[in-house]
Parts: C-alpha cells; sequence; structure tokens
C-alpha cells in the first residue's frame, strides 16, 4: 500500500487549482501546495522519502497548518500523531497506510459529523498534534478547503471566521469556548453562524455544549478517542469497527488502528442502550496544590517561544484563590517592549497544547541582571 503522504499528494493532484487552505497569509491553492512540498522535498537536510525518518519532531509548537501540510506531503516516513493530552504518559504513535478496516472507521466518522467533499473546515486545535493533524489530514483528503484558526489572536480569529464561513469548526473543548467567547466580544453582535461544531480531545461538558449550540446556531458533536486508539465514539456512540467494554469503571478499546491490542482509554462506563461516557483519565492525572499538571512540559513549551531565555514554576499562596502557579520567564537581554510577549499568549500557548489545567494562572517577566 503506498503511505499517507502518496496518496495525499495523488488526491489534491487532481484539482489543482482548488482551495486547500485559508490562513492569514490569504489562500493555498492544491497546485500551489504541490509546488511547496516538492521543493522541500529536495531541499538540502531535509527527511529523505525511504530512509524512514519523521520530521515530526523538528516541527515547533506553534507551525502553521500550512507547514504541517507541506511537511505531509514532502515525507513518506510513517505519520506520528503527537497526543492532545499529557505529553508525559503518551509516547507518539506511528500511523502507516491505512488498511481497510481503519477506513471504514473514519468514513464512519466523517459520516455523522457531517464532513464531505467540498464542505469548507474551520480548525482551531494545534497542527502538531493528533486532533489538529487529523483534521487537516481529512481535509485534504476529502477536498475540503480549510481554515486555519490555530495559534492566532482573538481578533484575528474572528475576523477570519466572519471573512470566510465555514460548515465545520472543530477544536478541544477550551478552543471552543475561547472562540465562542471572543466572537461575543468582538463580533459587533454578528455572531458567527456554523452548521456543525466538532468538539475532541477532552470531556465536552453538557453546559458548554449547549453555550456553542446557541451561539453559533449549531448541532454540536462530541468526538472521543485517544492517540493509541484512534478515534472511538461520537456523540457516545462507537464507530463502526470499534470495540469498547468496561472493566471496574474504566473503558478498555480494541480498534483497526491497535493492531489487535486492548487499551486501556479512561474512566468511564457503557449504559445499556450502548452510550459511552467518559468520566476522567485513566492515569489519574489531577491538579493538586495549585501546581499544574505538568510542570516540566510547560517549562519546555514556554522556552521555544522566541525571546524566552528561562522560565520557572512555583506554587504561591493567595489567601482569595488559594495556592495557584506562577510562571516567571526571563527575556532576553535588550529586547524591545513592543517585541516581547504578552502574559495572554503565553497563556495561550500552554493552553493549546497542553490542556486549560496546565495553564499557569499568572505570568510574571523579568530580564538578566534583575
Amino acid at each position: 500500500m503506498l503511505p499517507v503522504s502518496a496518496t495525499l499528494r495523488a488526491r489534491v493532484a487532481l484539482a489543482p487549482r482548488s482551495v486547500v487552505l485559508i490562513d492569514k497569509f490569504g489562500e493555498l491553492t492544491a497546485q500551489e501546495l504541490l509546488a511547496q512540498a516538492q521543493l522541500h522535498r529536495h531541499r538540502p537536510g531535509s527527511a529523505l522519502p525511504g530512509r524512514g525518518h519523521s520530521p515530526w519532531n523538528l516541527l515547533p509548537a506553534h507551525a502553521p497548518l500550512r507547514q504541517i501540510m507541506v511537511t505531509v506531503l514532502a515525507s513518506d516516513a510513517p505519520l506520528e500523531l503527537r497526543s492532545s493530552g499529557t505529553p508525559e504518559h503518551l509516547s507518539p504513535r506511528r500511523r502507516g497506510p491505512l488498511t481497510p478496516s481503519q477506513f471504514l472507521t473514519l468514513t464512519d466518522l466523517g459520516r455523522r459529523i457531517g464532513l464531505r467533499p467540498g464542505r469548507r473546515v474551520a480548525s482551531a486545535a494545534p497542527g502538531v498534534h493528533g486532533h489538529g493533524l487529523l483534521v487537516a489530514l481529512g481535509a485534504l483528503a476529502l477536498g475540503c478547503p480549510l481554515l486555519d484558526l490555530s495559534h492566532r489572536p482573538a481578533a484575528e480569529r474572528v475576523d477570519l471566521l466572519h471573512q470566510h464561513p465555514v460548515d465545520l469548526l472543530a477544536g478541544a473543548p477550551v478552543h471552543l469556548v475561547d472562540l465562542m467567547l471572543a466572537d461575543r466580544e468582538l463580533g459587533e453582535n454578528r455572531p458567527v453562524r456554523i452548521e456543525r461544531v466538532i468538539s475532541g480531545s477532552d470531556v465536552l461538558s453538557p453546559q458548554l455544549r449547549a453555550d456553542l449550540a446557541r451561539h453559533f446556531g449549531a448541532r454540536v458533536h462530541d468526538i472521543y478517542g485517544t492517540a493509541e486508539t484512534g478515534p472511538l465514539a461520537v456523540d457516545g456512540r462507537p464507530l463502526r469497527g470499534i470495540r469498547l467494554r468496561e472493566r471496574d469503571g474504566e473503558l478498555l478499546a480494541r480498534t483497526p488502528f491497535t493492531a489487535g491490542r486492548t487499551y486501556l482509554t479512561d474512566r468511564g462506563g457503557i449504559d445499556a442502550d450502548g452510550t459511552v461516557r467518559v468520566t476522567g483519565r485513566a492515569e489519574g492525572v489531577l491538579t493538586q496544590g495549585g501546581m499544574v499538571h505538568d510542570p516540566i512540559a510547560v517549562v519546555r513549551l514556554l522556552r521555544t517561544h522566541p525571546g524566552v531565555t528561562a522560565v520557572q514554576l512555583r506554587v504561591v499562596h493567595d489567601a482569595e484563590l488559594g495556592p495557584r502557579t506562577v510562571a516567571e520567564v526571563t527575556l532576553a537581554a535588550g529586547m524591545a517592549a513592543d517585541a516581547a510577549p504578552l502574559p495572554e499568549e503565553l497563556r495561550a500557548l500552554v493552553r493549546d497544547h497542553l490542556g486549560a489545567a496546565s495553564v499557569p494562572r499568572e505570568v510574571r517577566f523579568s530580564s538578566p541582571g534583575r
């Protein structure tokens, strides 16, 4: 079977003038995407086809979907899906060519969420993680123009959505609520109307689901899955080819993506009618004493931001808020005030890549020698 990249290159080449991506730089056609991938494929130092080198670890945490797509089409190495959850607990999962059973599962997923050729999709999920990557590749494979909302300030995201109406909006709950609140504040009483909103990578509360439906006038879908198992269920109903069972309050999954293995996924249960309920992470990672889930991952991520030279996390006690995490960020010497990142910019970076529970409550800046 052909690798994913070769299959996608063949699919994209069928409609060279079609728009495949819309972002802050404008529209990107299929022909332009293939040309950029060809240049990347043959430039010195790139991961060459057939060597098995994966280029994913070289991508920065804030890589835009344009860069993701070029990297996918340029390399024949197996895809590695990074977890959108707790990175230290989940290793990257390689994805080779799709098998017939995997294709049937993904086809069922697309049918249930209304994803079909020609529909315009907006993605707020980071493309370097499994969630955002699958949205981008699914849109590319089906011929759906993709609007990149990832890593953009709130005002830019709202403007892009108003300028380029979409049929579907995909993201984790934290992305969706941020976008909804930004649209309420900046949309000038003209809320974006979207037919379907697709949530994944975290538990979607009934309250948020109702709020999203009201604000966008949308049908809201909740996708459940993991990096190891692939997608498992939509709105609590298992997808075609998925085998889920409950054992002692935990969910076990065997799917076309697990190579015959059964994986423990999360805490939850299965109702008498077959509906799957997820109540929490299986590894029991909790915020304790005001500290974020994974301080090492937070420090590493913040240090990838240009101009940040050092990061230290500490817990402070507040009479009103209780224990809370403060990120003390050291900026490069001589950095101009207008070039320095804003606290909300760094907090949004953490939220996008590690989830809401990993966001420091406060960010404080310092310069060397202070």
